[in-house]
């Protein structure tokens, strides 16, 4: 059946076709006039008309009115809807390849369905010889139907092709590159062929969700073929707008916060945080989040209530696409630190060290420490435990307690002494350096710290010119430490009185740990230290250094790669997945190796980067000498991928894309014609078949046959001469 392109043309042609019909019925008087000399004195008389006219030289009529009728049919455009076998008409095919989006935006409800869809009307519309190919992108691509495989499956078999396709289509976590995916395909598409060696049209199909997070100003910058054309589909998911849920943490307070973005086209505006445990159970009440579109606000967590479960995420609720709605909360991986103390055990005595020492200890908010006595009250000594690092030593102890210690050198700890006295020194003298005296210095009114060395681990904290100023501490007595200073690599002094004399040594003993030697102890009769506010910072640095954070944590996005080996420094790793599964790593080797040298066996590089492809709490384990250590890792979906509301339909012209190659196929966008992708069609069609030129060869034709008859019958007409 056919159709009109332009059917106005048919309806005017509709009209003129009875302008012949009737101008020849309206011809009534006499063809020819014949003068006859007999009658030339009689009045004239008109002739008589019957009622009924005739048509005259009928043929001339339908030839007239034919030629109306074809001239406005080849004006009208007819086509018909009907498959074209190009490659028999033009002996060419097409190369179409499709690009869907799979990245984490297409995850909402209904984009799968709509995708499918799309799909399944581009291939129907598919020729045997055209050439396709099927690809998913997200900040990589991946092959679905490659069109070698296509060139090589039969005609009757690229169905089921399809439908694999379709059913390997399942959009992941990361985010969108649009723009590379696009230049990359029209590449690949613009430099092959068909197999009969001739393609008539080049094009790539991209199925998107076109949102706002879309990476596409590579296009500004990148050159597109001239001859492949980028045909623009775009999906919708059943229920628009979203709201996205991301962590934030503030480098300066270390606080972990949420922010809840929400896109401009979201209809709700009304939230609920809500807070869960390990086992993804609610943990107290939920927290009021209005946020309107197109904003963000940032939220703090409740503080957990003691009897609670600990907190181990929290969930946005009331979002109708849930895909970006949750995020996992740092948790306290680090438990006690037990420290050990060699001295007094009365905590309550101001005039002693262990007193200070306590309340610097407490004063450690975000890692509990437990502080061991190893002298009871009755003297007795009790050797440092097995996970003790540290040991500060403020009295005189017994030898057998000076050997235990140096079991905690033995396995890298630290030991602090703080000398009060040469009994003291004595006592302490197995962890001390073998060429170093000790003897009672000559202090006049008081001594300052003079010379420090900022650029040590102990002193770096103090490093800013708000908290290097030492001077307020005034030594009322302290021990003069003598070394060979010149000839001692194992011996560095960290600080010195303003006398020029050693205050704070660092030994690094022969068993294998550190032991730093104050020159005064920080109880009130040798010093004001225990009283200045560097002296708490510095008591947090020795736990610090003699006990490195083990545990932790990292905010990352979905699809960061991270190193394990270097992370951990050690070969042997696990990783834990988000759903508790361990990764399984598996060795890639490089594309370039080494070149081998005969006889000697071939190496194997390996690829040790990680992709954290999900969002979650990943876990990093390993162990090394200093015991077992772990780093959880918080990965969310880019903040990019929450941005879903579409972009402008004109935004790739606005990128530098040719209207003529970038088109629009989108019968879902409210400011577009619903007619638009039908008439595209129409139009193609109309041109491949063109029967308007045979309607108007007819036209001519019957306009030339009615001037020959025409000008049959004026001769025909005319009187003899005589």
């Amino acid at each position: 059946m056919f159709e009109l392109l332009a059917p106005i043309f048919a309806v005017a042609g509709g009209l003129l076709v009875g302008v012949p019909f009737v101008l020849h019925m309206l011809h009534r008087t006499p063809a020819v006039q014949m003068p006859f000399s007999v009658v030339r004195f009689l009045t004239p008389t008109l002739p008589k008309t019957t009622k009924r006219s005739r048509i005259e030289h009928w043929p001339l009529m339908l030839l007239r009115m034919l030629a109306i009728v074809f001239i406005a049919l080849a004006f009208a455009r007819p086509f018909q809807r009907m498959a074209i076998d190009k490659a028999a008409t033009t002996g060419s095919a097409d190369r179409i390849a499709i690009l869907v989006d799979g990245s984490a935006s297409m995850r909402r409800d209904g984009l799968r369905e709509a995708v499918a869809a799309e799909i399944k009307k581009v291939t129907d519309s598919l020729d045997s010889d055209d050439t396709l190919s099927v690809a998913v992108f997200s900040e990589s691509m991946r092959k679905l139907i490659t069109a070698d495989e296509w060139k090589t499956t039969e005609p009757g078999n690229r169905a089921a092709l399809i439908d694999r396709a379709i059913e390997g289509y399942e959009p992941d976590w990361l985010s969108t590159r649009t723009a590379n995916a696009l230049l990359e395909t029209a590449d690949e598409v613009s430099r092959e062929t068909t197999k009969s060696d001739s393609v008539d049209e080049r094009r790539v199909v991209l199925i998107t969700d076109f949102q706002q997070g879309s990476s596409l100003d590579e296009l500004r910058s990148g050159k597109w073929p001239e001859s492949v054309k980028l045909d623009l589909h775009i999906v919708k998911p059943e229920r628009p707008g979203n709201a996205g849920l991301s962590l934030i943490e503030d480098s300066r307070s270390g606080r972990i916060r949420v922010r809840v973005t929400n896109s401009g086209d979201a209809a709700m505006t009304k939230y609920a945080l809500r807070t869960f445990d390990v086992k993804g159970a609610y943990v107290g009440e939920p927290l009021s989040a209005e946020v309107g579109g197109g904003q963000r606000r940032t939220f703090s967590m409740p503080d957990a209530v003691e009897g609670q479960p600990q907190i181990m995420g929290v969930e946005l609720l009331g979002d109708p696409n849930p895909f970006d709605n949750t995020v996992d909360l740092p948790i306290n991986e680090r438990g006690v630190i037990n420290v050990a103390h060699a001295g007094s055990t009365d905590t309550n005595n101001a005039d002693t060290m262990r007193y200070f020492l306590q309340r610097a200890l407490d004063g450690n908010e975000t890692d509990p420490i437990d502080v061991a006595d190893l002298l009871g009250s009755d003297g007795v000594a009790v050797p440092p435990a097995a996970d003790v690092h540290l040991v500060f030593i403020t009295e005189t102890i017994p030898a057998n307690l000076a050997t235990a210690i140096e079991e905690v050198l033995k396995r890298d700890g630290d030991v602090v002494v703080a000398l009060k006295s040469l009994e003291m020194a004595d006592s302490v003298k197995p962890l001390l350096p073998p060429d170093l005296t000790v003897s009672n210095a000559e202090v006049k009114d008081y001594a300052m710290l003079g010379q420090i060395d900022f650029s040590t681990p102990l002193f770096a904290t103090f490093a800013d010119a708000r908290f290097s100023d030492f001077s307020s501490i005034r030594i009322k007595q302290y021990r003069d430490l003598k070394f060979d200073e010149q000839n001692s690599n194992a011996v560095h002094v960290l600080a010195r009185f303003d006398s020029g004399k050693p205050a704070v040594l660092e030994y690094q003993h022969p068993s294998g740990g550190r032991v730093f030697v104050l020159a005064t102890g920080w109880h009130p009769d040798d010093s004001q230290w225990a009283l200045s506010t560097r002296f708490p910072p510095m008591i947090q640095r020795f736990v610090q250094m003699a006990n490195p954070r083990r545990r932790g944590h990292q905010l990352l996005e979905v699809g960061a790669r991270i190193n394990p080996e270097e992370l951990t420094g050690n070969e042997t790793w696990t990783l834990t997945r988000p759903d508790g599964n361990l990764f399984v790593a598996e060795p890639v080797t490089n594309v370039s190796p080494p070149p081998v040298i005969e006889g000697t066996p071939e190496p194997t590089i390996v690829v040790k980067t990680v992709i954290l492809d999900e969002p979650g709490r990943w876990t990093l384990s390993s162990e090394n000498a200093e015991g077992p250590q772990a780093v959880s890792f918080l990965v969310t979906v880019a903040a990019s991928e929450s941005r879903t509301e579409p972009l402008p339909a004109g935004q790739l012209q606005a990128l530098g894309m040719s209207p003529d190659i970038a088109i629009l196929r989108d019968s879902t966008q409210p400011e577009s014609n619903p007619s638009l992708a039908a008439q595209l069609d129409a139009t193609e069609l109309e041109s491949r078949q063109k029967f308007w030129r045979w309607l108007l060869l007819g036209g001519l034709v019957c306009l030339a046959l009615e001037g020959i008859y025409s000008y049959v019958l004026e001769k025909r007409q005319q009187p003899e001469l005589a």
